[in-house]
């Protein structure tokens, strides 16, 4: 915990009935066992049961792996199974079993398929016994608050680097054992994120389709996070997102949002993550509340905000208005997170808009982002959740735009040298 007001008070000696191991907790584990994490991960438990050499047939499920899960999934004797894959993953050579589950999901994912050992990173407990859930909650609360069966088991995984946020929390009743880890390491890791050179297009795009008092919704990117961080001539913003990012930490500081004219939470800035560089600004600010992701990312109270702005990337989109936000060349990248979610949401409501942000080419710009058609990869969201569509070429408003209405205003926003080509096989698919 970041903030001083508690730094004398020392949790190990409150509940030394509570305190163990990330050792002892991982020998919980049997053979057969259904094992379900948090995010960020408890790695100093994955770690602990990676080590394990006795066990058979035991699958654990975590929802973004880091170094822990890259550790289990190298354990012949243990499945990894995840429905968002990492660049430390990849690095390591890791594989993970996909399990295709939206953000919003991942909670009745747990009770559907309820884990018998649970082990969810949190804050430091505090000294009336609330136990504040760090970084994130997403999915976490399902994971200890279920109903549990004869034998079940919740770790909470005590980090003491993260931040004290106000919303939602546990009590140290809802844990069999609180694992106590050093200090050292146990910053959350999260991928790199790499914004391209040239913002200018992207910025000005956004300043238009974003209206002074809009509630906006930030994925995880370098592009979209540091082009939104650009609004800071802005009036009156909300935010009601996934990730707080330092994207929309900067809107917050800058003055530009300050979710004054909200109408759902409203004077709060709302997420179910928070992203390593936004700690120190999070600690202990009555301005910020974390929620459950059932809660951030619920469809209805997505739709329910003031002109709801959602701003996310995508690795390619096709012109019949199909993108891919999570494959290259027909391997699993990433995963949705809660990007469909906010999609859906937009769609709920005439004033929201979803916008997808994306350079119009890669590898350097010998291929285009914008496809005739997504072949290998799989399709995240449909041509009925895209509503706008930017590169640094322009502006492409797909809602409610006929099939060639969409093709032609997709190769519009194509970089120059591409356009022939996607119209050439516009023509050959029949659609202009």
């Amino acid at each position: 915990m970041v903030s001083d007001s508690t730094d004398t008070f020392d949790w190990t000696q409150a509940w030394p009935h509570l305190v163990t191991s990330p050792e002892a907790a991982a020998q919980a584990v049997q053979d057969g066992d259904l094992v379900g994490t948090s995010l960020p991960e408890p790695t100093a438990f994955l770690n602990a049961l990676a080590d394990r050499k006795d066990l058979s047939d035991v699958a654990v499920f975590v929802p973004a792996p880091r170094r822990g899960g890259a550790a289990v999934a190298m354990n012949p004797d243990i499945e990894l199974r995840a429905p968002f894959l990492t660049q430390i993953l990849r690095e390591a050579g890791a594989e993970a079993e996909l399990v295709p589950v939206r953000l919003e999901d991942w909670g009745r994912f747990s009770i559907r398929n309820p884990p018998r050992i649970a082990c969810v990173q949190v804050g430091t407990p505090l000294p009336d016994g609330t136990v504040p859930p760090g970084s994130a909650i997403a999915g976490n609360d399902a994971l200890i608050r279920r109903t549990r069966r004869p034998g079940d088991l919740v770790f909470g995984l005590v980090n003491p680097v993260v931040p004290y946020i106000h919303g939602d929390a546990f009590h140290v009743s809802d844990f069999d054992g609180l694992i106590y880890v050093p200090l050292k390491g146990s910053m959350p890791i999260f991928d790199q994120r790499t914004p391209p050179s040239n913002l200018d297009p992207f910025v000005d795009a956004l300043d238009e389709l974003i209206p002074d008092g809009a509630t906006v919704q930030s994925g995880v990117g370098g592009l979209t996070e540091v082009a939104l961080a650009r609004l800071t001539h802005k009036e009156d913003l909300g935010i009601h997102t996934e990730v707080m990012c330092q994207g929309l930490m900067e809107l917050m500081k800058s003055g530009a949002a300050t979710n004054r004219l909200k109408s759902v939470f409203p004077d709060k800035t709302i997420f179910t993550i928070a992203l390593p560089e936004t700690f120190e600004f999070l600690d202990n600010n009555p301005n910020c509340q974390i929620v459950p992701a059932h809660v951030a990312l619920n469809h209805k109270t997505i739709s329910e905000n003031r002109d709801m702005r959602c701003v996310n990337g995508a690795l390619e989109i096709d012109l019949w208005g199909q993108a891919n936000s999570e494959m290259i060349g027909g391997v699993q990248h990433s995963g949705v997170g809660g990007a469909l979610d906010f999609l859906r949401g937009c769609q709920m409501s005439d004033s929201a808009m979803s916008i997808h942000l994306m350079p119009a080419t890669a590898q350097k710009g010998a291929a285009s982002r914008i496809v005739p058609q997504i072949n290998v990869n799989a399709v995240t969201a449909t041509r009925y959740d895209v509503d706008v569509v930017v590169t640094e070429f322009g502006i492409a408003r797909l809602k409610d735009a006929s099939v060639r209405q969409k093709a032609e205003r997709l190769i519009a926003i194509a970089h120059p040298e591409h356009r022939e080509q996607l119209k050439d096989a516009a023509q050959k698919m029949g659609i202009c």
